[in-house]
Order: C-alpha cells, then sequence, then structure tokens
C-alpha cells in the first residue's frame, strides 16, 4: 500500500508542477487524472462541461494529465486541415479488431481507404441514389400523414427514414421501418452502444476493459448486437452480389476488399471490411437522424422561417435535388441548423501532436500532447473578456439566423469555425448526401405539412435531454403535423 501511494503521490506531484502542461490553465483534478473528466461527464454532456471550461479558463484548457482543448476558429484547420501536423489519438482504436479508413491511425491507410468512400458519393453514384432518397422521403411523409392530427414522436419517425435510407444506399436494402412503423432492434443495439462509448470517449481504454470483463453487462451486449448486426448486413449482401439496376456503396467496399488481396492476408481484409460497414452504419444512420430532428425543432420553433422556404420553393421540383442545393434560405437554413445543433463530433475527435508540436494563437502546443477542438462551443462562440481580443466568430452567436449566410454577412466572422462535417482530408465523405436529404425532407414536409409543436410537448426538452454520445442525441421532439391544402 506504502508503495501505491508513493507512486500516485510521485505522480500527481510530476503532473501538478513538471508535466510539458503543467502552465496551461485548467482544473486541477483534470491535470491529475483523466477519470476526473469522466466522472464529470458521466451522463453525456461532455459538449456543456468543455463549454462552462471555456468560460472560466479561457481558449486554451487543460482538460487531462497530456490534454488540452482548444477553443477557436483556426482549431478545425489546425487539426484536420490539408497540411496538419497531427495523428489520430487512440480512440480511433475503438473498433479493434476489425477497423476501417474512418477508425484507423495509419495515416497512409486512411488516405488510400478513403478513396472507396469517395468514390461511392461521386456525381455518377448519388445520381443513383437521390431518386431512391426522394422516394423515402414520401414514405417518411406518408408515414407521418397515418398519424392524422396526432402528435408525432420526431425521433422515432427519423430514426426510421435515416435506417431506411442507408440501407438502401450501403447495403441496396431498404428495412420497411417507415412502412412497418417499427423500431428495428438494431437500432437500439446502436443507441445503446453510443450511449456506452459516449461518456468516456476520452478513455477509450475503460470502453476496451469493459469488452473484455463484463460482455454481459446490458452495453456492452447493445455493442456486440451492433457490430452483429453489420456483419449479417454485410453477409447477406455478399450473397446477394451486385445488383446493376440498383448500386449500392457496399459494393465500393467489395471491391477494394478484392483489390488489397495482394498486400493484406484474408483475415486482415475482413477485419477491415466488417470495420467499414460498421462505421458507414452508424455514420449513414445516426447523425443524419439527429440533423432531421433539429430541423423539424426549429421549423416549429421558427414559422417565419417556414413560410420563407415554402415561398422559396414553391414553383420548385422539390425532387429535383440539384435546383434543391441552389436555394439560400432553404440551404442557409440547414447550415444555421447544423451550426447550433452538430450532428457529430459535438466535442471533438482527438488528435496527437507531431515531433515538432504546434502553434496555436500565439499559443506553442508541445509536441506529442493530445488536443481536441469542441464543435459545438466552437460553433458557438461568444467573446471572452480576458484571452479573445476580437469578437467570436459568430455575433449573436446562440441566435437562430439563418440570413447571416447570405444576405447578413456580418454575422459570419470566421467562417473557419463552421464545420459540421469536419475539413480537409478528413473531411465526411456523406456530407452531400446529408444535404440533400436535410433540403429534401425540409422542402417535402413544408410542402405538405404546417409543423407545430403538440401542445404538452415543452420545446426546451431537446435541449435540455441532449447527450453528447460521439454523434449528438436529442431530447425528445413531440410534433403536430397538420396538412396543408396543396
Amino acid at each position: 500500500m506504502a508503495c501505491l501511494m508513493a507512486l500516485f503521490g510521485s505522480m500527481t506531484v510530476y503532473r501538478l508542477f513538471f508535466h510539458k502542461l503543467s502552465g496551461f490553465p485548467g482544473p486541477k483534478l483534470a491535470a491529475v487524472t483523466k477519470l476526473w473528466h469522466v466522472w464529470k461527464i458521466r451522463k453525456s454532456t461532455n459538449y456543456l462541461l468543455l463549454q462552462e471550461l471555456n468560460g472560466e479558463y479561457g481558449d486554451i484548457i487543460r482538460t487531462g494529465p497530456n490534454e488540452l482543448t482548444l477553443v477557436g476558429p483556426s482549431a478545425f484547420n489546425l487539426l484536420d486541415g490539408w497540411g496538419n501536423t497531427t495523428t489520430r489519438d487512440i480512440w480511433y482504436d475503438l473498433l479493434r479488431p476489425r477497423y476501417s479508413a474512418v477508425f484507423c491511425r495509419d495515416k497512409k491507410l486512411h488516405k488510400e481507404g478513403r478513396k472507396a468512400w469517395v468514390n461511392s458519393m461521386t456525381g455518377k453514384a448519388m445520381n443513383a441514389f437521390y431518386p431512391r432518397v426522394a422516394a423515402l422521403s414520401h414514405s417518411l411523409s406518408s408515414c407521418i400523414r397515418s398519424h392524422g392530427t396526432r402528435p408525432v414522436d420526431v425521433d422515432d419517425v427519423m430514426s426510421w427514414f435515416s435506417f431506411d435510407v442507408m440501407g438502401d444506399v450501403l447495403f441496396g436494402e431498404d428495412f420497411n421501418l417507415l412502412s412497418s412503423q417499427t423500431m428495428d432492434p438494431a437500432i437500439k443495439h446502436r443507441d445503446g452502444a453510443l450511449a456506452l462509448v459516449g461518456p468516456i470517449s476520452d478513455a477509450i481504454w475503460l470502453a476496451h476493459l469493459a469488452f473484455l470483463l463484463v460482455p454481459f453487462y446490458s452495453p456492452v451486449q447493445d455493442w456486440l448486437g451492433m457490430v452483429k448486426f453489420c456483419e449479417d448486413r454485410l453477409a447477406a449482401r455478399i450473397q446477394r452480389g451486385e445488383n446493376e439496376k440498383k448500386p449500392d456503396m457496399a459494393q465500393y467496399f467489395l471491391n477494394e476488399h478484392q483489390s488489397l488481396e495482394g498486400s493484406m492476408s484474408l483475415r486482415d481484409r475482413d477485419l477491415y471490411l466488417t470495420g467499414t460497414a460498421i462505421t458507414a452504419v452508424v455514420a449513414g444512420s445516426d447523425t443524419t437522424r439527429a440533423a432531421l430532428i433539429a430541423t423539424c425543432w426549429f421549423l416549429a420553433r421558427y414559422p417565419e422561417h417556414a413560410n420563407k422556404i415554402r415561398a422559396e420553393t414553391r414553383d420548385v421540383d422539390g425532387d429535383d435535388f440539384a435546383t434543391l442545393a441552389s436555394l439560400p434560405h432553404l440551404n442557409s437554413f440547414i447550415n444555421e441548423t447544423l451550426r447550433l445543433m452538430p450532428p457529430a463530433g459535438m466535442t471533438g475527435t482527438a488528435r496527437i501532436t507531431g515531433p515538432q508540436g504546434m502553434q496555436f494563437e500565439n499559443t506553442y502546443i508541445p509536441p506529442f500532447t493530445k488536443v481536441t477542438a469542441p464543435r459545438y462551443g466552437i460553433m458557438r462562440l461568444k467573446m471572452l473578456t480576458l484571452c479573445r481580443a476580437v469578437e467570436s466568430a459568430f455575433p449573436r452567436p446562440d441566435e437562430f439566423i439563418p440570413e447571416r449566410w447570405y444576405s447578413q454577412p456580418e454575422l459570419v466572422l470566421d467562417r473557419r469555425a463552421f464545420t459540421p462535417f469536419s475539413v480537409g482530408p478528413r473531411q465526411c465523405t456523406g456530407k452531400t448526401l446529408a444535404y440533400a436529404e436535410l433540403r429534401h425532407v425540409a422542402t417535402l414536409l413544408l410542402r405538405h405539412y404546417d409543423i407545430e409543436f403538440a401542445d404538452d410537448y415543452d420545446p426546451d426538452t431537446m435541449w435540455r435531454d441532449m447527450k453528447d454520445q460521439v454523434t449528438a442525441q436529442p431530447g425528445k421532439v413531440m410534433c403536430v403535423f397538420k396538412p396543408r391544402e396543396q
């Protein structure tokens, strides 16, 4: 016992007074152990904690023994932009022994592996996907119409829609959740798995420990259930074979699997393929679901913007994705939604500085330091009196003002702060498809319905119950969709 006390005592003294980060401000207990941070965010509210710490300690906060959180518009480009010198943190080993171009720490593998993702989202591929997304959007409208004037649980219907779209685009297989109005067990497994990982994202070794020691624990079972679902769907897709009339993303990943035959063992290629499928399932369903829930919330909260979109789209073919992409208020509404509620990486993803360190806003960050940039906080930057000499990136940052993106550019002082899909070589390859879904669903629903909050629903619920669990998990949203005369 004495030896352990001496060991932990010396570690504490070193981390507080002699560590390379000892001069950076932050909570003292955070400097001693990362478990302090895990405990503080045990209810999955890391985005709120980091915003609070930003107000107390400034733009550079020591949030772990060897970790700094950077809050400033330039942070995203430094961590992920072209020419960045950072590498990915151990968090990206989460899927081990499976892995993917997204969930890996090898720069070369990431660069080469992204090609299949990029190719699966080219103009040719998207032209094949758009009509199928449109058909599912109309199924979503029919599903909502079946509720009549009864309140609709927006979380449920958007979960069904996003999962159906993911299945169709990724595997060429519509899961028919909208038509059956049932929650697939895979969705519950996904949500349970993310709930496990969310609070311990900054100490991911705890997740690996749970996988090893308590496989019977319910959230671990959810993780294993999600993995099995992805593997089963992939196996079914392989058995069906390619359908040239209904192309899907899986074919690009299967082609990649074949092309790696000479450079990887079969086992490694199989682990890589299943890791890719898991990544695509979560990224392709959960982030869009969160963004669509927020879209409905903002449409109900701000009917004046809903009316502007209706006027803008009145004489437009709602299934013309190219035209929808050119409409200023519609697109600005979506940008403002994503700014206030980024669906992925609300508190950033961890990077490690290179051997030369990094310069952030006139401050030198030492080499081999874990750094994060909280997307939620940076896209809501407020002026700080002690350490920031300029105004926030977005004046009136907590207000919903779509016009800032086209007719009031003075309300965007630093566009670098807006990165809902990251930037540079690490930017989300599904960005184009996500925007297309959001535009089409918003246009279609506004064309057919007046969207209002349910009478007994508290609009603050979405924000009050928001969880930061790798992806954003909005609180419940209950709306009434009143049919409009066509």
